[in-house]
């Protein structure tokens, strides 16, 4: 297959490229927690459009709880997949290593459990709210769960920002190049 630049792409060519290509995980770390930190900021601003929403304006209230579901279920599951794709580049590098995959099953095992629950409740939060609108859920059941919403939200991102920073101490010790 010829490209543009009249270069022929070979499988083993791009396959040594890419194993000698040094990725750092830093940004995209720092974007996963960006991204929990909006999703509460977005919770915080949905529950006060819900509570300063008029009438004819429920519609905004509606929209800005579909988007920051959408942000926050996509912070939390992608977190979950970067202790996932890093925890097995260091237990590789470390070449299992007791300490080491214990290490990172212990940030696992605390970042999993926070990241779901709060997925769990902000999608509920977010169902119910159409119940609310149907009138079929009371509001007060929506309200506790908007506040639980926010406190699981802020709990996910004090645990995954510590364990972002044990794993980092990680990468950089055995992923270091």
């Amino acid at each position: 297959m010829r490209h543009g630049n009249g270069a022929t792409w070979q499988p083993a060519t791009f396959t040594a490229r890419l194993r000698n290509h040094t990725y750092n995980p830093g940004p995209l770390a720092q974007f996963l927690l960006i991204t929990t930190l909006l999703s509460i900021a977005g919770i915080i601003a949905t529950g006060v459009l819900g509570f300063t929403a008029a009438p004819g304006h429920v519609a905004t209230h509606i929209f800005c709880a579909l988007a920051t579901s959408i942000v926050g279920l996509f912070s939390q599951s992608m977190t979950m997949f970067f202790f996932i794709g890093t925890g097995k580049e260091i237990k590789d590098a470390a070449k299992n290593d007791a300490t080491v995959v214990q290490r990172t099953k212990d940030f696992k095992a605390k970042v999993f459990p926070t990241a779901t629950y709060a997925m769990l409740v902000l999608m509920v939060t977010f169902i119910m709210g159409g119940g609310v609108a149907s009138g079929k859920t009371p509001h007060w059941l929506h309200i506790a769960l908007f506040i639980a919403a926010t406190a699981m939200y802020c709990r996910a991102y004090w645990v995954q920002l510590q364990a972002m920073v044990e794993n980092a101490a990680l990468m950089e010790k055995y992923l270091r190049e």
